[in-house]
Order: C-alpha cells, then sequence, then structure tokens
C-alpha cells in the first residue's frame, strides 16, 4: 500500500487550492490535480490487488478523498465517482468484464464514471428512468442518466437501467458506441470542472457480457457500507479548509467573533472524529453506521463555517480571484449531492437550531 506522509497531503491540498481557482474560472477539466493525485497512487487506492491495484483501508481512503476535498472539490468529485465506478466493476458477478478493465484502471490507462442517480436519489427529468428491453442475450437502453461526472472524459460508463418488470441492471457501457451521447455539461453554480452532465441512450446495445448484475430488485444495494460516507468525508474537507480560513485571518478580524468561532471549530473537530471512528468499524457487523445522521451533521457545521468564513472576510471574501468564495459555493453543493429525504430534512431542522443542539433532530438518525 502505498502510503502519503503528512507533507504529501498538505501538498496534495495546498496545490489544489491553488489550481482550484483557475479550474473554477475557466471550468477546464482538472488534469493537473488529477495527476497529481495519481502520481500519489490515485488510480490503485481502490482497485483489488489481484488487478494491480493497492487498496486502502476505509479510513484511509476517507482522509484522502477528505485531503482533495480541501483543495479542489472538482477533482474530489472526479476521483470519487471514477472510484464508484471501479467499485461496482470489482463487486461485479461478471469476472471477464473485471479482468478487461481492472487492470487498465489501476495503470491509469482508461477513465471511467458512474451514470447512476436515476437510480438513487435524482428527480431530474421528471422519473423518465433509463429503462432497459431485453435484446437477445443483452438489453437495449433508452433514456438519460441525469448526472455523470467527467462523462466527456470516460472511456467507459456504469449505469444502471429499469426494466419493463421493475427489475433492474447494472451495466459497464463503453462510450464510443452508437447510441450513447455525452450532452454538453450544463453550467452550475460551482464545481463546472468536474464536466458533470447528462448522458443519453437511444437503441443503445449492451451486450450480456456487459452485465455486471443484475436482473434484481435493487442492483445498488450490495455496496460496500464506507460508501455513505464517502460524501460526508468530502464535506468535511471542505469545511475543514473554510475553518483554516477563518483561523488564518488576523485576530483583528475575528477577535469579536471568539464565542462563535471556538463552538464552531470544536463542533467540526468532533463531526471529523464521529466520521473516522464510524469507518473503522464498518466491518464490524455489529456496528451500524450512523451515516444520514453524520452526513447531517457535517451539513450543519459545513454551513455555519460557509457563512462565518464569508462574514468575517468582508468584501474581500466576495471577490471572485479569493478562495473563500470558491468554498462557500463548494460547501452549498453539499446541499444537493446525494441527498435523500431524511437529510433534507435533518439538515434544515438543525439550521433552525442553536449551534450543537441535538433537539432539532425530528428524525431518529
Amino acid at each position: 500500500m502505498r502510503t502519503i506522509t503528512e507533507p504529501e497531503f498538505t501538498k496534495l491540498t495546498e496545490s489544489l487550492a491553488e489550481w482550484g481557482i483557475e479550474y473554477d474560472r475557466t471550468g477546464d477539466w482538472p488534469k493537473r490535480s488529477i495527476d497529481l493525485m495519481a502520481q500519489l497512487g490515485g488510480w490503485r487506492w481502490n482497485v483489488p490487488t489481484e488487478f494491480g491495484g493497492e487498496p486502502v483501508g476505509h479510513a484511509e481512503l476517507l482522509r484522502r478523498y477528505e485531503a482533495l476535498a480541501a483543495g479542489c472539490m472538482s477533482t474530489a468529485l472526479a476521483s470519487t465517482q471514477r472510484d464508484g465506478a471501479v467499485e461496482l466493476i470489482a463487486g461485479a458477478s461478471n469476472d471477464a468484464i473485471k479482468k478487461k478493465y481492472l487492470p487498465r484502471l489501476a495503470d491509469g490507462d482508461i477513465y471511467t464514471t458512474v451514470g447512476i442517480a436515476q437510480l438513487t436519489t435524482s428527480k431530474r427529468g421528471g422519473g423518465n428512468l433509463m429503462k432497459a428491453t431485453p435484446d437477445g442475450d443483452g438489453y437495449r437502453l433508452d433514456g438519460m442518466m441525469p448526472w455523470a461526472t467527467g462523462a466527456d472524459q470516460a472511456d467507459i460508463i456504469v449505469t444502471g437501467a429499469v426494466l419493463p418488470d421493475g427489475m433492474q441492471i447494472l451495466a459497464c457501457v463503453p462510450t464510443d458506441r452508437q447510441g450513447l451521447s455525452v450532452a454538453k455539461p450544463d453550467a452550475l453554480l460551482t464545481l463546472n470542472a468536474s464536466h458533470t452532465s447528462c448522458v443519453h441512450c437511444e437503441n443503445f446495445k449492451v451486450e450480456a457480457d456487459e452485465v455486471l448484475r443484475g436482473p434484481a430488485k435493487k442492483v445498488l444495494a450490495l455496496r460496500t457500507p464506507v460508501k455513505p460516507l464517502v460524501t460526508s468525508s468530502c464535506g468535511i474537507g471542505v469545511a475543514g479548509r473554510l475553518i483554516h480560513l477563518i483561523t488564518s485571518l488576523p485576530p483583528a478580524a475575528r477577535e469579536s467573533c471568539e464565542s462563535i468561532v471556538e463552538p464552531l471549530v470544536a463542533q467540526y473537530e468532533a463531526i471529523r472524529n464521529m466520521i473516522f471512528e464510524a469507518a473503522d468499524h464498518v466491518n464490524d457487523p455489529a456496528f451500524e453506521t450512523p451515516s444520514t445522521h453524520i452526513r447531517v451533521r457535517v451539513n450543519d457545521v459545513l454551513m455555519r463555517a460557509a457563512l462565518a468564513a464569508l462574514t468575517l472576510s468582508k468584501g474581500s471574501g466576495f471577490l471572485m480571484d479569493r478562495p473563500v468564495q470558491r468554498h462557500v459555493r463548494e460547501g452549498l453543493f453539499f446541499l444537493v449531492w446525494s441527498a435523500p429525504q431524511a437529510v433534507q430534512t435533518g439538515t434544515l431542522s438543525r439550521l433552525m437550531a442553536p449551534l450543537g443542539a441535538d433537539t432539532a433532530l425530528p428524525l431518529e438518525i
């Protein structure tokens, strides 16, 4: 396993933070940041050893996502979506496709991403799910993947579709085949460098040996238990960056607000510890990962840190060439990224309560 040292973690975050200013301005794919991540073994982080990978433990992987997000959330998003696709390929019942793609993914020869939001939380397209129709030993796909990060960079995409009887399939599809088209990315509030866009399929042929899982009622039900903590680890990374910006301000800029800043920092540290303690126990069958509760707490401290950083930075924080406004906008992304109803309700409830209060939570989460 490639061990990343503390100086390397610091360099990774600081380099991405510097380059992120330009990515945010231009919307260019963050290749320089991804190349630096790859130098630290990023292509191999979650590829099984037998396919050339150097997989790391759950807590260590989350720590790396945290460092990426603290520097540039577009880079972190691209990494998590690529790794999500790798995880689904590695967990497939299809050995041939694992041998075909995983060694190349470990070497960084090809790039992949996921297009599965239509099976999870997305309501975009009015419920227009990707539909699958049996065709010989394979299937025909028609519909839309509403959110696919880096789709215009991907050689293959892991996607899901629904059969006429309601059963689901998961497939790994090449992007250069007739019937698949990647739309121009929509302009977003932030993370435009992630090149997140819709992918459309029209009478797209999926071969039998490209099916990863299914037909099944829920093809995503077997995902690794650490997966729900990935979003939280990125969120705490952005929160940590905002906390850093606050505590780096001259004392005179925050002296009148120390009574607010100190509990905010304490809350951030407590939630960060909660994430990594949960990651250390996800393989314990007696431990039920409180992923929704953690996500709500992350959203809460992240929003408070964003507002505090912008307020204390005054007018300079509102300038587009300053890091504060970028990280504030990145923080807002977590209100909508993989946010089911329980997360939305819990987040809003906490934001209406005093800092640190748990009584505002109406749900057992």
